[in-house]
């Protein structure tokens, strides 16, 4: 059975006694996130704040550039925070557990160094009970505007350097999984293949040094959201891992005071490396 309870930041997803997922809402952090994601019986899947990019937190949700702000990266200790913002958890919403699901809402305020508002963010994660090989996460953003005009941006580049594409839910796997296989929906396995290119999904998975099991995890971009199919940046190396869709990888968006910005994704943990036939089985789910 799904229970929910609270951790000491946070919120903690259990299924039968043996943990998921936590949720950290990090009111004196950098942003909220959701680590570690896990499948029943095996090692954590995602890492924390690697020395390699400390701002990488298990599954997390940044954008590069919101009106010139950087809500990707963080200054490090005893740094100037100018420049940067930080995603802030306001409130939960709701919460509820059943035999079918357990849904958990939040709302966070991503603000600047100067203390300045630039959206309110209201963040879903609905989680399924596992299945005998796999586990379904859903996660709903809903952006607004906050007494101002906002600009969704990036940094445009080439691929391969720094401080590029980063706009949105971002998996970060554990070094343990690397390197894998990458896969996505239009059956290209190549990083710099994937790498700004539209598809409906796109997967990685690994051998675990941990225990020998092959894991692994796919994001669905929603048939609704935004510029679907989405655009991808992706890293598949030793000791780096990473699925990224980036919807403003071309295009900032430009939202007015009073619009609103909704993606909703599938999140598909499993063992094994990517199964076409299940995450295309998740697909319909959705477009059904």
């Amino acid at each position: 059975m799904l229970t929910l309870e609270s951790i000491d930041d946070g919120l903690g997803l259990n299924w039968n006694g043996q943990s998921l997922l936590n949720y950290h809402f990090q009111t004196g952090g950098q942003r909220t996130y959701w680590q570690p994601l896990r499948l029943p019986d095996s090692p954590p899947l995602t890492m924390n704040q690697p020395e390699d990019h400390l701002h990488h937190q298990g599954m997390w949700v940044a954008w590069k550039k919101v009106n010139g702000v950087n809500f990707w990266e963080q200054p490090r200790p005893g740094e100037d925070p100018t420049g940067f913002g930080r995603i802030v958890h306001q409130r939960s919403v709701a919460q509820s557990a059943d035999a079918e699901k357990t849904q958990f809402t939040v709302e966070n305020a991503w603000i600047d160094w100067q203390d300045v508002t630039h959206l309110r963010e209201i963040r879903q994660t609905t989680v399924f009970p596992p299945k005998a090989d796999h586990l379904v996460i859903d996660v709903r953003l809903q952006f607004q505007p906050h007494g101002r005009a906002v600009t969704l941006d990036l940094n445009r580049g080439e691929p391969g350097q720094g401080g590029l594409f980063y706009s949105g839910l971002t998996i970060r796997f554990d070094n343990a999984l690397t390197p894998g296989r990458l896969l996505d929906g239009d059956g290209r396995t190549e990083p710099m293949d994937i790498f700004g290119k539209q598809s409906r999904w796109c997967g990685f998975a690994g051998i675990h040094a941990e225990d020998g099991g092959v894991y692994g995890g796919t994001i669905i971009d929603h048939p609704s959201n935004p510029r679907h199919p989405t655009t991808w940046w992706v890293r598949n190396r030793e000791n780096y891992g990473i699925l990224h869709p980036s919807p403003a990888y071309y295009e900032p968006f430009q939202l007015t005071e009073d619009d609103q910005l909704e993606f909703q994704y599938r999140v598909v943990l499993h063992k094994g490396y990517v199964d076409p036939n299940l995450i295309e089985h998740k697909v319909q789910e959705l477009s059904g």
